[in-house]
């Protein structure tokens, strides 16, 4: 009995060497194919975020209080600040293209324009922000890279368990240049507006 690989460019070497079929092999999609996947309902059964993140698709937990609590402050907080100088978006999609990644950024402040026709990408955005619960270690490591390699020119870091706040900086050859730790005895404000100042205490 014959068969077809569906796939052609996965076919077995030619020469019998199996070597390369012994382990597995993660195949990345694009952000286009990851859109057309969205746009056809695959995910509306899904509990949690669901991301695209280097290629591959990641599902977020649910959050909990201790996670939706502050990220309801830094809403108001950066509706109140902006005054209309931004568009707030919050859990929604960000194109970082060049990373292959659709990140669900849980605020971003952006140019005040459409975005009816596509998401915000690295040129629209001034500010990402995310609140970290049980995803600390994937926010300060894998996903604030993709924020560095995409050019995002400030990202923060709430860290809700350890009440700090991780202030990323100055993207340069695909990391931030700066990092910043503060506390709840400080307050902060980005670069794009800096009369607006967050006391940090506010979100504990």
């Amino acid at each position: 009995m014959s068969t077809v690989n569906p796939n052609p460019e996965l076919s077995v070497p030619e020469s019998g060497d199996t070597k390369e079929l012994q382990s597995p092999h993660t195949l990345p999609i694009s952000v286009q194919q990851y859109a057309d996947l969205v746009d056809h309902g695959h995910f509306n059964k899904q509990t949690g975020q669901i991301e695209l993140i280097n290629g591959r698709i990641v599902r977020m937990n649910p959050q909990g209080p201790q996670h939706s609590d502050p990220l309801d402050i830094l809403g108001e907080w950066s509706i109140e600040q902006a005054k209309r100088q931004f568009r707030i978006r919050m859990e929604k999609p960000i194109v970082l293209a060049g990373s292959n990644s659709t990140p669900e950024s849980d605020l971003a402040w952006v140019k005040r324009q459409s975005y009816a026709q596509q998401h915000p990408g690295p040129n629209d955005i001034q500010l990402i922000i995310e609140a970290s619960v049980s995803s600390v270690d994937f926010d300060t490591g894998e996903k604030c890279d993709v924020y560095a390699r995409g050019g995002i020119p400030e990202y923060w870091q709430i860290n809700v368990p350890r009440q700090e706040v991780r202030v990323y900086r100055d993207p340069q050859a695909g990391s931030f240049r700066t990092m910043t730790t503060h506390g709840v005895d400080e307050s902060i404000s980005p670069i794009c507006l800096p009369a607006a100042m967050l006391p940090i205490a506010i979100l504990f």
